[in-house]
């Protein structure tokens, strides 16, 4: 039943997918988009490339501060090779998160048990997107006031409530009644709110997580800069601060296949805005979604090849006390 329920649910996301690309394509000169990708500039798809690339390594030290905070430490070269496999199975899986699932399942060949490997690993995602939504929290009046129409306006701030909700259930989820957290998901949720506010209770450790999540934000905000440059939109790296974020947050939604056809819908609609046609939209959406998997490339290779296990000489520190007993 449920493998039938999964296939039901990839089957909706590639029909969403497919419904949300179609409905784009109708309505736009396909052609041009098409001449505008043939024409890009390959130096600057590579700078975009390596600066997709550069987030591995700065993610993989942001999540090992995060395991370390659980008296966890595994080899930070292993945790960089996680992230790629992360990265190859976040385009080839249904929803856009695969890869997150992939590289906690693989935790446990470090010798990390799978639960505090699923609470290091939405940590690590929740740092990410806590930077994000500050970013799009900054830029949030900047958008209202070019984006005029209601409507536009109420999606915008749609968004930004929907991220930040997630955010504080994340937090605050341990403080609902005991009743309530006596039921298995919620009890596991309350734990992961505990853990999220003992990460970033120390300064030292908070001040790390988020100084490498900017860094990382930084970086892919860089990426669809680079991908613009490439196809002749030379937009300041200061207005793709404002165009990313709620980009990013929107590919969230599982709807649609690794975030294909809301990424595009979301890129022509919030770049028309600011004066970019819809055909160079969809060709920047569309390079950049060519760059992720890419970027991806080498983290199927390391799946393939088992590259991302631990080295025999390289053990994982044992887990705490308060782990082992559960």
């Amino acid at each position: 039943m449920a493998l039938i329920r999964s296939f039901a649910f990839a089957s909706l996301r590639l029909l969403v997918t497919g419904g949300l690309l179609w409905a784009l394509l109708t309505r736009l000169d396909l052609a041009r988009a098409e001449e505008i990708i043939g024409h890009a500039s390959l130096p600057w798809l590579a700078a975009a490339l390596l600066a997709l690339f550069a987030t591995a390594p700065l993610t993989a030290a942001r999540w090992r501060i995060i395991l370390a905070a659980a008296g966890l430490s595994p080899p930070f070269g292993n945790l960089t090779k996680l992230l790629f496999v992360g990265f190859f199975f976040n385009q080839v899986l249904p929803t856009g998160v695969g890869g997150d699932a992939v590289r906690a399942w693989r935790c446990k060949r470090l010798g990390i048990a799978l639960a505090p490997a699923i609470r290091s690993v939405l940590l690590d995602r929740a740092s990410g997107y806590l930077v994000t939504l500050a970013v799009y929290a900054a830029s949030l009046p900047a958008l209202c006031h070019i984006f005029s129409d209601a409507r536009e306006r109420l999606g915008l701030l749609v968004v930004f409530a929907a991220g930040l909700g997630g955010l504080l259930v994340l937090a605050l989820a341990d403080l609902l009644p005991a009743k309530v957290l006596r039921r298995r998901p919620l009890a596991a949720l309350a734990e992961l709110s505990r853990e999220s506010r003992r990460l970033f209770a120390q300064p030292k450790r908070c001040a790390g997580v988020l100084g490498l999540s900017a860094l990382t934000v930084g970086l892919s905000v860089l990426a669809f800069m680079l991908a613009g440059k490439s196809l002749g939109t030379n937009l300041p790296f200061a207005t793709w601060l404002m165009v990313v974020p709620p980009v990013t947050l929107i590919q969230l939604l599982p709807i649609s296949f690794a975030g294909w056809g809301t990424r595009e819908l979301a890129l022509v609609v919030i770049l028309a805005g600011f004066g970019i046609a819809a055909e160079s939209a969809l060709a920047v959406s569309v390079v950049m979604g060519l760059s992720l998997i890419a970027a991806g490339l080498p983290g199927g290779l390391i799946w393939l090849a088992d590259w991302d296990i631990a080295r025999p000489e390289a053990k994982a520190a044992p887990l705490p006390n308060a782990e082992r007993s559960r």
